[in-house]
């Protein structure tokens, strides 16, 4: 399945339906894709498979049924958006621009979600060497490979 999927497809977490990838929403069951999953409630969404449990989601990036709490999809290994400490993923252009603009204040950290990491690299930005770790960190964001890649490894 994952061969014949579209650049421009996505799968709705909630339904399992085939979406445009620039989708902010399901127009099947109606589910935001911008925020975290609490759960799939069958009362809820309608035209949801009656088989379904209120503990599954579906993979985003294959349409696999998987549970709520599974941190990767086992058919494709794509990340399960419920895992993610903000529900969303992360963008890697986003974060390496930071980290070489303005890493050394530990900007690129604060938007990943690693606040501590953040306050250490402002409480030491007058040493220069967080700006010098930021750099190299910026350099690794921006050559990953996809932006769940980025948020699995970098953000969660």
């Amino acid at each position: 399945m994952e061969e014949n999927r579209r650049s421009d497809e996505k799968y709705c977490f909630s339904c399992g339906k085939v979406l445009h990838d620039s989708a902010d929403s399901c127009p099947h069951c109606g589910a935001n894709l911008n925020t975290e999953i609490q759960s799939v409630a069958p009362s809820s969404q309608s035209k949801m498979p009656q088989n379904v449990i209120s503990d599954e989601v579906f993979c985003r990036h294959c349409g696999s049924a998987i549970h709520k709490s599974a941190p990767t999809c086992p058919k494709c290994g794509g990340m399960n958006m419920s895992t993610t400490s903000s529900g969303m993923i992360k963008s890697k252009t986003t974060a390496g621009i930071l980290a070489l603009l303005l890493g050394g204040f530990g900007v690129h950290k604060f938007y990943c979600g690693k606040v501590g990491l953040g306050f250490l690299y402002l409480i030491f930005f007058w040493t220069f060497i967080p700006g010098i770790i930021a750099f190299v960190e910026g350099i690794i964001y921006l050559t990953q490979k996809s932006d769940v890649e980025f948020t699995r490894r970098y953000c969660a």
